[in-house]
């Protein structure tokens, strides 16, 4: 079935002489009043059913929940829905599954894919906020309670799904230089999860993202029978950038770095990331002052006011022990800076860092003047086709760096997380 919006801006015999090339099975009132009467008169006016309410998405939710709408076809115009207005209901739909046509734009959501295993879906509003770190986070802190398999979905991720046993093996550097040089991405998120969670986790490749965060070509599906096989009591999806797994998973975590900007959130499809969660992890909160963060905790509660919302910074956390004089590689020189900072106030001898590790060329460069006995690096981009392989070859010591979420808001993100999953399971019958 199709439902229409419309506004008052448009004669009522304008609305009706589209509807009639349409043909809905009803429609919602935008608002304007310009060009009309009473809500009544429109209504008998256009010959369908008319829902209307001063909250616009009050109305929506009252036409969805009593038609089965598949499209939603926009007839209203500016200033009515603003474009603002216009993606915030594109988010409300695609979240529904449903799709949203206008005159010049059309947003079609990928196919929910709903699975018979208990799942959390943690989604992320872009690149870089720490979507890999909280996946760790989550695997780690549940894997005591539930059998745990991450599935991932990069962009350097296997063209067939790959299994890590992170609960059977040692990931070791020279086990990850092994996969380098096999022409593999070793550093790919599955090998980190697998390194920083110890469980088990599942690969897979995606190609292109789009506006809501579906993927162009995945292969999830795949990645899911893998996982079953697994035999897990709970599947943990991790997105990659902005884009996530199409997956109607009984629960949902979105992380927002701090350091993005409200933007991030408010704008575009932000809503819709933020809309699915039942918690959003905020990441990075101690790296921006305290009005830029308030505006996005306002923000956030203004979208989704049930999530739980947890205000956190990063911590590192050290795979190995440190020998020696010690240098830091990361994906950013202002976290390497950060980093080196507080291992040093925790006695560490650290010498130098470098941010360069999306960057081979300068992060080789880098490396060729530096002292060291230890490289604490950051599993990303380079860290093995380049750290390893560097600290490796000048018989080095290697320590990798997990960036773990500490909350600096009173709560406690572990235990939010161990009640989600309670909650999600259970929901499932287990």
């Amino acid at each position: 079935m199709r439902l229409a919006l419309i506004d008052g801006e448009h004669y009522p015999d304008v609305n009706r002489w589209a509807l009639d090339k349409i043909r809905p099975c009803c429609a919602v009132f935008v608002g304007g009043i310009e060009k009309i009467g009473g809500i009544e008169d429109v209504e008998k006016a256009l010959g369908v059913k008319l829902y209307h309410n001063s909250d616009i998405f009050r109305a929506l939710e009252r036409a969805l929940s009593e038609n089965n709408v598949k499209e939603v076809f926009d007839l209203s115009d500016d200033p009515v829905l603003t474009p603002e207005l216009r993606f915030r209901v594109a988010s409300f739909l695609l979240r529904r599954g449903i799709s949203y046509i206008g005159a010049d734009f059309q947003f079609r959501p990928k196919e929910w894919l709903k699975i018979d295993v208990p799942s959390i879906n943690i989604i992320g509003t872009g690149k870089r906020v720490g979507k890999t770190s909280v996946g760790a986070f989550v695997g780690r802190t549940l894997k005591d309670l539930y059998r745990v398999v991450i599935v991932t979905m990069g962009r350097g991720g296997p063209e067939s799904p790959e299994v890590i046993r992170g609960d059977l093996i040692e990931i070791t550097p020279e086990f990850l230089l092994k996969v380098a040089e096999e022409g593999k991405h070793a550093a790919s998120d599955h090998f980190e999860d697998a390194l920083m969670a110890g469980v088990a986790t599942v690969g897979c490749r995606r190609c292109g993202g789009g506006l809501a965060g579906f993927s162009f070509f995945d292969v999830v599906k795949e990645g899911i029978e893998v996982a079953k096989s697994l035999n897990p009591d709970l599947i943990v999806f991790e997105g990659s950038g902005a884009t996530f797994a199409n997956v109607l998973s009984e629960g949902f975590i979105t992380v927002v770095s701090a350091r993005q900007g409200v933007s991030k959130v408010r704008d575009y499809f932000g809503p819709f990331r933020v809309s699915l969660a039942d918690i959003v992890v905020v990441t990075m909160a101690d790296s921006v002052g305290e009005s830029e963060l308030r505006e996005i905790l306002r923000v956030v509660e203004e979208i989704n006011p049930s999530a739980d919302v947890h205000v956190t910074r990063f911590a590192p956390r050290l795979i190995g022990k440190v020998e020696g004089k010690a240098i830091v590689v990361t994906t950013s020189p202002e976290s390497a800076r950060k980093v080196a900072e507080e291992l040093k106030r925790d006695g560490i001898d650290v010498v130098g860092y470098s941010g360069s590790l999306a960057n081979r060329k300068k992060l080789r460069e880098e490396l060729s003047n530096f002292g060291y006995d230890t490289a604490i690096v950051e599993l990303k981009a380079g860290a093995v086709d380049v750290v390893v392989r560097d600290a490796l070859g000048k018989g080095r010591n290697i320590v990798f760096l997990d960036n773990e979420p500490r909350n600096i808001d009173g709560k406690d993100l572990a235990k939010a997380v161990r009640e989600l999953a309670r909650r999600v399971v259970n929901d499932k019958g287990g």
